[in-house]
């Protein structure tokens, strides 16, 4: 993804990380997968720059006919109260240039929300993106970065 710092999260500690958002980028259809992941990319980096808060998404998509991508966005624990916070000035829509978008609150128990993201669509590898809003994050020791994944 462009413009971001990421790292390619094993997690030692799942829980440490709380699923918020379930987002549906739809684009036009039969746009390329580049093309899609780079538009994705760029959502993602406004809603980070907006929240200022570290995260971690679980992203599975289709390409062809119906071009669209599914989006499960995680947060730290002790950044829970500042995302949400954050998260009430942001606009979406503002954010995604094409008309089709659907951005809600992560629901626990509605269906099993994770194996249609990731078994139903294509996943790519987890991230963890990072805000550089802590002292330690723009020194490169970031806490919420794990051991790169082979």
């Amino acid at each position: 993804m462009t413009g971001l710092e990421t790292s390619y999260c094993v997690e030692s500690n799942p829980d440490q990380y709380i699923p918020v958002i379930f987002a549906t980028l739809t684009e036009p259809n039969g746009t390329h997968l580049v093309k899609m992941l780079d538009d994705t990319s760029m959502f993602l980096r406004d809603l980070l720059f907006h929240t200022k808060s570290h995260l971690k998404s679980e992203l599975g998509y289709e390409e062809g006919y119906n071009a669209h991508t599914h989006i499960i966005l995680s947060v730290p624990k002790d950044e829970l109260e500042y995302f949400e916070r954050r998260l009430a000035t942001f606009r979406p829509w503002k954010s995604w240039r094409f008309k089709t978008l659907d951005f809600q609150p992560f629901i626990q128990g509605k269906g099993d929300t994770f194996s249609y993201v990731l078994g139903k669509h294509s996943p790519l590898r987890p991230e963890t993106f990072c805000p550089k809003r802590f002292s330690a994050c723009r020194k490169g020791q970031c806490s919420h970065r794990h051991t790169v994944a082979p």
